[in-house]
């Protein structure tokens, strides 16, 4: 299949675009959905404050507010990969702050391999690791961010 690909002039590093456009697409998506609704549906914002407070985070009613809001904010940018580098690494810092706080006591009670196992079920690890590799990689060829370096490049010459 590849040899045919190449045939018609199919080279894999010109589509690294794709897969990274897909993932901000639906994390952004996600997460504007996410924190809009933790934002503005009563039962959820009282989840989120109460499991806020039982974590023993300081200002508890603001954070209840805030942490929804950079949701929000943040998957806006990754959708349209504006700032996607400070986005990524604010979602990242997010998602490692919620395994520590909230999901890692579900899952020690458990021992060895199973607690691994737990712990890699976890979508909040699957996030963090789509956020390090958006960090690194960058918002792809369709991006805010892309188009606005480009046009800085042609400006600077």
């Amino acid at each position: 299949m590849y040899q045919f690909l190449a045939k018609v002039g199919y080279n894999k590093r010109q589509c690294v675009w794709l897969p990274i456009l897909v993932v901000r697409i639906f994390l952004g998506v996600f997460f504007i959905l996410s924190g809009f609704f933790k934002i503005f549906d009563s039962k959820q914002h009282a989840t989120l404050l109460q499991t806020i407070k039982d974590a023993n985070i300081p200002f508890a009613e603001f954070n209840a507010y805030f942490v929804p809001f950079l949701e929000l904010a943040c998957g806006l940018l990754i959708l349209i990969g504006l700032l996607t580098t400070l986005a990524s690494f604010i979602f990242f810092v997010i998602m490692i702050t919620a395994i520590v706080i909230d999901r890692l006591a579900s899952v020690a009670y458990h021992g060895g391999i199973i607690a691994l196992e737990n712990f890699l079920y976890l979508p909040e690890v699957l996030y963090a690791l789509m956020f390090l590799w958006l960090f690194f990689s960058g918002p792809g060829k369709v991006s805010v961010d892309h188009s606005y370096a480009k046009k800085k490049r042609l400006s600077s010459y």
